[in-house]
């Protein structure tokens, strides 16, 4: 059975094949998969062929949904794809804040007090290829928390009736849902069971019969299917992790030569390479380092976009000055970097702020670098005086005369408190 179809119009298709041209596949899978996709949308918001696209899919989408009421469609009238099978899966999507939809690191939450723990739920059927390892989704959607019985009951009908545009409506010889889904079987049971053929008495169904059946997996499937899937990402995300550090390097080597256009292009390949590895289904620690590796690759981005000349841009050096101490807090370098971004654009207290921000916390308070950056900026360069009353003046300046000075520095500990006391450091 074809399982896709295309309703489009020829103008919408000619559209998405211009569109296409600039859709470019992971370079590891060599395939066009969801995350290059995300990027690729990110990365182009503002095309307007993209948005005309997006727009007519929508409206396509939306009229189909208009179309049919679940309530009282037909599902027994839908074919049955023989030999099929289709897996309802759920993960956790993370912390989402609702208004921008970004997903948001436990670090920051004062910053999105609303941000709510959300769950995608994906209807998997094997690729084109036949494979179940390399899969098309007939159906996604995201969830403030766990979905509800009544939400996989809907999700089930659409995903048979009114999946994404491109696949047709059907039923699988084989409809597996995850384990998870265990407490809603007393509502999703009586619907599936509806579906079922006179001769099949229960869920258990043959997976041969080119009839609809389905089931819960059960505790050893749904391990031996988690250990293929972290296996499989384990092995993108080193790859994808390798990819990375050869960009990286290419960022070094351009930016030790002064080339910022360059530096800046290879770094950026670095960051997508990283954030391909930090999508993969792998362990925090793993995630972790990755996340250090993007604040670093930030960082030297930032460096990099303040390099005079063709690439030079202030703008991209504070935004990624900033995503460098998101990625990682206790990244000194990160601090430096937009504190000399904000200082490029003539920010000097914006500039300050960031040094302080670093030098606040009591992991970076003894960050000498970081001290001296403060210092030099606090005194315009000249350091802190050797005689005595030249340093109490500028002392008192900054701790108490300078009012916006003496709140910046209130909750500063460590080094800098010890130079600007005098107190000798062994």
């Amino acid at each position: 059975m074809d399982h896709y179809v295309d309703d489009r119009p020829d103008s919408e298709r000619e559209l998405w094949k211009k569109v296409a041209t600039k859709l470019k596949p992971d370079p590891v899978t060599g395939r066009v998969d969801n995350n290059d996709i995300l990027t690729f949308l990110r990365e182009h918001e503002n095309d307007p062929d993209l948005q005309l696209l997006l727009g007519n899919s929508r409206k396509r989408a939306d009229e189909r949904d208009r179309l049919v009421d679940l309530d009282t469609f037909d599902f027994k009238s839908l074919p049955v794809d023989p030999g099929s099978l289709w897996r309802v899966r759920v993960e956790y999507s993370g912390l989402v804040d609702p208004e921008t939809t970004y997903i948001i690191e436990p670090h920051e939450l004062k910053e999105f007090p609303n941000a709510k723990h959300s769950f995608r739920v994906y209807c998997d059927m094997p690729s084109a290829d036949g494979h179940m390892d390399e899969v098309d989704t007939r159906l996604v959607q995201d969830y403030e928390g766990m979905p509800k019985s009544e939400d996989v009951l809907l999700f089930l009908k659409k995903a048979m009736a009114v999946p994404i545009s491109c696949f047709k409506p059907a039923l699988p010889a084989t409809l597996m849902i995850t384990h998870k889904f265990e407490p809603h079987r007393r509502v999703i049971a009586p619907f599936l069971d509806s579906l079922l053929a006179p001769s099949s008495t229960s869920s258990s169904a043959s997976l041969s019969e080119n009839k609809f059946s389905w089931l819960l997996e059960d505790t050893k499937t749904a391990e031996l299917m988690s250990e293929l899937q972290y296996s499989k990402a384990s092995h993108f995300f080193r790859q994808h992790k390798a990819d990375a550090l050869v960009h990286k390097e290419a960022g070094n080597t351009a930016f030790r030569k002064g080339d910022g256009v360059k530096a800046i292009k290879e770094y950026t390949q670095a960051l997508r390479r990283f954030e391909d590895a930090h999508c993969q289904k792998v362990g925090v620690e793993e995630k972790a380092e990755v996340m250090k590796m993007m604040g670093l690759v930030c960082a030297n981005r930032s460096a990099a976009a303040l390099l005079p000349g063709e690439g030079r841009d202030l703008t991209l050096a504070v935004n990624d000055g900033r995503k460098a101490i998101v990625a990682d807090k206790f990244y000194a370098k990160g601090y430096a970097r937009l504190a000399k971004a904000y200082q490029a654009q003539g920010d000097l207290a914006q500039a300050l702020d960031a040094l302080a921000e670093g030098l606040r916390l009591k992991g970076l308070e003894n960050e000498a670098g970081l001290v001296d950056m403060f210092v030099d900026m606090q005194t315009d360069g000249k350091g802190l005086p050797e005689d005595d009353e030249e340093f109490q003046k500028v002392a008192k300046t900054i701790l108490e005369e300078d009012k916006e000075s003496a709140k910046r520095v209130k909750d500063i500990g460590g080094l800098w408190r010890k130079r600007i006391s005098r107190v000798a450091v062994l």
